[in-house]
């Protein structure tokens, strides 16, 4: 039997989520093993020294992420593929992003976060266990720019396309859901990616260039999530009531995304700091903060959508807004 599913850019949720899940384990290993300067990989672990412990601990992460790491590649490879074919068939985008209803239009953002999601997870897992990629790292920063460049166009060319749907005369943005949100995710992890440029190279062009395309991204960012987010709550309290139970994973996305900055933020003022006279808050501070909101959000949503747990997540189908619980 061949199994055909229909293209849609939200597949890409599929491949982002793999590789969030890869990094889970590197950045565990990255900040809990000792292994001296860099990026961590598997022959930086002290293995002769490792107690038993930490052996039943370190060996199933690494499985994890190597399967991930794989899963990631691969998932990103298929989908691309169909992605170029759904963009040469006539009217297929024009289509699709011309249509604001309920925000639909915002699926074509995980395009983009995936592919943002593939830099981090080819300078991390992937260098964890190819030593030809770790060990040419700097090498790999100004193909990682140029891919990064790429990334911020599209990104942009996509948001103002989606923009001109979104405020066009006669929608209806009472209608739209935290699906709205994808664009800010993308920008997320643009930024990310483009800090991780920053934190990485070693070439202070390189990292220049960098910087100013990342403070572009996390500062639109930041205000277009702030925005949105008071938009859609003002909007569901008017409404008197939650939207249906397909779309309310969605409220979810807001944890990546506040993460995602949090970092971004936290590489972004580490670069800064010793390049300027006045002080800047901690980088410390910015992730700690970053994370308390998030888990102040989180809890707030598993309180407010707990009866979509209780009564339907276990005999629903599945929706693509329940990637957001990834």
């Amino acid at each position: 039997m061949k199994l055909s599913i229909k293209f849609h850019p939200l597949l890409f949720q599929a491949s982002l989520a793999a590789g969030g899940v890869a990094l889970m384990p590197f950045n565990y290993l990255q900040f809990g093993i000792d292994h001296g300067k860099g990026l961590i990989t598997f022959s930086k672990i002290p293995w002769d020294t490792l107690t038993g412990a930490e052996y039943a601990l370190y060996v199933p992460l690494i499985a994890i992420m190597l399967a991930f790491t794989v899963l990631h590649f691969a998932l990103t490879g298929y989908f691309l593929w169909r992605l170029a074919q759904w963009l040469v068939t006539p009217g297929a985008y024009s289509g699709f992003i011309g249509v604001p209803h309920k925000n639909q239009n915002a699926g074509i953002f995980a395009v983009v976060a995936s592919l943002a999601m593939t830099a981090n997870v080819f300078w991390a897992p992937l260098g964890f266990f190819v030593p030809w990629v770790s060990r040419n790292l700097q090498a790999w920063m100004l193909p990682s720019l140029i891919f990064f460049g790429i990334l911020w166009l599209a990104l942009l060319f996509l948001e103002v396309d989606a923009l001109r749907t979104w405020f066009a005369k006669g929608v209806d943005r009472t209608q739209f859901n935290f699906i709205w949100l994808l664009d800010v995710f993308a920008f997320a992890l643009v930024s990310l990616a483009g800090s991780g440029v920053v934190a990485i190279s070693t070439n202070t062009n390189i990292q220049a260039i960098a910087m100013v395309a990342t403070m572009i991204t996390l500062v639109f960012g930041l205000l277009w999530l702030l925005y949105k987010l008071v938009y859609l709550m003002r909007t569901h309290v008017k409404a008197a009531k939650l939207p249906d139970n397909p779309i309310l994973p969605a409220f979810f996305l807001v944890i990546p995304i506040a993460c995602l900055f949090g970092l971004s933020a936290y590489r972004v003022v580490n670069y800064l700091q010793p390049h300027l006279t006045v002080d800047l808050p901690s980088s410390t501070g910015v992730v700690v903060v970053s994370y308390a909101l998030t888990i102040v959000w989180g809890l707030t949503t598993l309180y407010l959508i707990r009866d979509y747990f209780k009564t339907y997540f276990r005999r629903s189908d599945f929706a693509p807004p329940q990637w957001g619980l990834v």
